[in-house]
């Protein structure tokens, strides 16, 4: 049988802090706009109410040697990512 836990406690309107057995974060931001950053990694969301959509991007911790050539196109994609959900958000409600 596996033991699991977890507690997430809401420190702030948009501050959020998780703690699990093997990791812990802290979330800013809304329900549907919002980054987490933890022992993990960092992950960035974003979503569309109600529709369903929406893009996530995640970045593991890595060793510092590696860590600037990751991190130059992550944000770009998360950006793009961000972008196009809006876009399809808009053409959807277009059309219904």
């Amino acid at each position: 049988m596996a033991i699991r836990f977890r507690r997430s406690l809401k420190i702030a309107p948009g501050l959020r802090l998780n703690i699990g057995k093997r990791s812990a974060s802290v979330r800013l931001g809304p329900k549907n706009l919002g980054a987490t950053f933890g022992t993990t990694g960092r992950t960035y969301s974003a979503s569309i109410p109600g529709t369903g959509l929406g893009v996530t991007e995640r970045q593991s911790r890595q060793t510092a040697g590696t860590r600037g050539a990751a991190r130059a196109g992550f944000g770009t994609k998360f950006i793009f990512g961000v972008a196009g959900l809006v876009i399809l958000g808009l053409v959807l409600a277009a059309i219904f």
